[in-house]
């Protein structure tokens, strides 16, 4: 072992101090009795001065070193007596010793007064504490427990003394104890660990443990401080946490696609499986959904025979339930096997009604009316629901489901009144043909495809003649009868792929798609074809005639604007040629 140098110089001075007094004090008598009462003088003196120096290094009183000083010296002046025959050297001896001796011993007292004080405020801390203090010898046999470890572990403090820490370990944490021990062997001062501590009740407490290597006086392993807290109610937490974030993932999944497919029947399957997959200890899985007749039909089913089950439905006093909107454990199905013949035999094969030991039933409200029951069930165990915190859960996830059928309902009627929208603003009001601004859309889509196809299409534009002399002979009701009545004629005459619009007023316009000049002129006959029969409107029968103007792409233009306004001179033009009384509306 090596000495500090500070140490090596006192060591090597002490030890010349004795030398150079020896040789020096033994120059002057040659008698060996006083030599060597003087050389023990001076190792005395030598070995105090060595000692007041290391005590000083050493939480010790300072008194301790101080007066070890003093009675070095006076043993020092003492030597001079005895070797000069000095009385004054004696006196100071004297002096020196009556000062050194008390303050030595007093010193020493107070040092271990407080020494006793210092032991005491450490017990006293090392039972206080709330964390569990075991002191181990290197075997691992418990040498001292505080009272946290006593009263975490369930023992007596003799009780525990009696054992070994590996009378208190799983055989997993044993495992990894010994792996800490081997760490601190190697050398590494602390190790801190996760065990599974086995309590007197047989209780598995997880703990959160920090193991600390004892050394002696030579540096040399003697012992193992190991402290602990527990940390089981935290890892249940976290473990807790862990399934909600998982049902949180789950939820912000499903609801991008339950958004994107109206939450159809093949998502609630979905769902339901991924439900069971996230739901500890649950098997299977049920949707009952609330319809239009105020019962309660299985909509969609996990594990389950669905063929069998959706044809089978309860009221709310039916269900074990009984229309409570609060999340129910059951365990009691004796109300099933009180329906009727048909149901039950359905529900114990479709829905393995003799195979269920426990169902977590969710209930899902939207503006406080239950419109769902959403069903977990366990096959295996009775006890699968029963932790409080599965059930805080459950509360969460039904109010999440029952936010999401809300906003599902929301979107849902705001796509339908959207589409409504749509086809108002596409739509005449009056006739129900497509409207002027449905026609510009759909007829510059059908030019563009001529352009490509490089083929004709005929635009024509058709107006009833007289129809101002039926507003005002009969009233503009009567007029937007007869408008009905010509729309549907007209729908008759064109192909599926041709359109008809009303332009506004008594003015229809035709496309034909793939249409030249020979077929719009097929397609006017037929027109005045569909006008030779009356109209009958009101209980009046009405002979009524139109004038049709012919364009055709690309000859007559080349955009709508353009084919339209051809269309529309030659409207014209041919009402033009007509007799005024060809032109007036026979009503009858």
């Amino acid at each position: 072992m090596s000495i500090p140098g500070s140490k090596l110089q006192v060591y090597l001075t002490s030890i010349l101090i004795v030398v150079v007094s020896a040789v020096v004090f033994s120059l002057h008598s040659i008698q060996p009795v006083k030599f060597f009462a003087i050389l023990s003088e001076m190792v005395v003196i030598g070995v105090s001065l060595v000692a007041a120096y290391l005590l000083g290094n050493r939480e010790l009183h300072k008194g301790i070193p101080l007066g070890l000083i003093f009675l070095s010296v006076s043993t020092y002046f003492d030597l001079l007596e005895a070797l000069t025959e000095t009385r004054v050297y004696e006196f100071v001896s004297v002096v020196l010793l009556l000062i050194g001796l008390p303050m030595l011993l007093i010193s020493a007292f107070y040092h271990i007064k407080e020494r006793k004080k210092r032991i005491s405020e450490f017990g006293a801390v090392v039972n206080n504490s709330l964390d569990g203090i075991l002191l181990l010898g290197l075997s691992g046999e418990i040498l001292y427990p505080n009272r946290a470890a006593c009263s975490l572990l369930g023992y007596s403090s003799e009780e525990l003394m009696r054992k070994r820490v590996s009378d208190l370990l799983s055989e997993d944490s044993e495992k990894k104890f010994e792996k800490a021990k081997s760490s601190l062997f190697a050398g590494k001062n602390a190790f801190q660990i996760e065990l599974e501590l086995i309590t007197a009740r047989q209780f598995k407490l997880v703990a959160e443990v920090n193991l600390v290597i004892g050394r002696d006086t030579k540096e040399d392993p003697d012992s193992f401080l190991m402290t602990f807290k527990d940390v089981t109610h935290l890892r249940k937490i976290e473990s807790t946490l862990i399934e909600q974030n998982k049902f949180q993932r789950l939820l912000n999944e499903l609801i991008t696609e339950v958004l994107e497919s109206d939450f159809d029947e093949k998502t609630y399957r979905y769902f339901l499986m991924r439900c069971v997959e996230v739901f500890p200890k649950a098997d299977a899985a049920a949707f009952l959904l609330k319809k239009e007749d105020n019962r309660y039909h299985f909509v969609a089913t996990h594990n389950y025979d669905f063929e069998k089950l959706k044809t089978v439905s309860f009221s709310s006093e039916e269900l074990i339930q009984k229309g409570s909107d609060d999340v129910v454990i059951i365990k009691d199905y004796s109300v099933d096997y009180k329906m009727d013949g048909e149901r039950l035999e359905k529900i114990v094969k479709g829905g393995r009604l003799e195979e269920i030991k426990s169902t977590l039933s969710i209930p899902i409200k939207i503006d406080d009316d239950i419109r769902m029951y959403f069903n977990l069930d366990s096959f295996t165990s009775s006890t699968a629901f029963d932790d409080k915190e599965v059930v805080n859960t459950a509360i969460g996830f039904g109010k999440a489901i029952s936010v999401l059928l809300w906003r599902i309902q929301t979107v849902n009627e705001l796509r339908r009144q959207r589409k409504l929208m749509e086809k108002l603003s596409m739509e005449d009001h009056l006739t129900g043909l497509p409207n002027r601004r449905a026609f510009f859309d759909c007829a510059e889509r059908q030019l563009e495809f001529s352009k490509r196809k490089s083929e004709a299409m005929a635009l024509l534009y058709l107006d009833l003649n007289d129809f101002k002399g039926v507003n005002d002979t009969l009233g503009h009701d009567f007029g937007d009868e007869l408008l009905k009545s010509v729309g549907k004629r007209l729908s008759t005459v064109c192909r599926k792929s041709d359109l008809i619009a009303r332009m506004g007023g008594d003015e229809f316009v035709y496309v034909l798609p793939s249409t030249g000049k020979e077929g719009s002129r097929e397609a006017e006959t037929r027109i005045h074809q569909a006008f030779e029969d009356p109209f009958s409107v009101k209980g009046r029968s009405l002979k009524l005639t139109a004038s049709v103007g012919i364009a055709v792409f690309p000859d007559d233009g080349k955009t709508i604007r353009e084919l339209l306004i051809v269309a529309d001179e030659k409207m014209y033009e041919n009402k033009e040629k007509l007799s005024r009384e060809s032109k007036r509306v026979t009503i009858t």
